[in-house]
């Protein structure tokens, strides 16, 4: 009968990356686990939030000199639009009512009835 080691290969391989994983693992586990790892963490975290700050602070300036608009423009554009559809669907509410408020220019009453047949 042919050994399972030999039909298989890449078993070695298989079994050197798993112990490379858990190795590598274990040596995070314990790293992670340090004030200093927390410490050097939170500084990368600040640096990425002042990077990605300051390079929304030059987006939005180069696209003003290209006279476009900002992510902050389109997103004020968009509450600017929420706010009027929902008055426009206020006053259709109304009108579908009937009773809202009288309207601006009134119709003036019928006083003529049609002939008779």
């Amino acid at each position: 009968m042919p050994d399972r080691a030999a039909a298989d290969p890449l078993a070695l391989w298989r079994s050197m990356v798993s112990q490379w994983e858990k190795n590598v693992n274990d040596v995070a586990n314990k790293n992670m686990g340090t004030e200093q790892f927390s410490g050097s963490m939170n500084s990368v975290m600040n640096a990425s939030l002042q990077a990605q700050a300051a390079l929304g602070d030059v987006m939005a300036k180069y696209l003003a000199a290209l006279n476009l608009p900002s992510r902050a423009d389109v997103l004020a554009l968009g509450e600017q639009l929420g706010a009027i559809e929902s008055r426009l669907a206020t006053i259709a509410v109304l009108l579908e009512r009937g009773g809202a408020a009288e309207p601006a220019v009134k119709t003036p009453k019928r006083t003529k009835r049609p002939p008779k047949p």
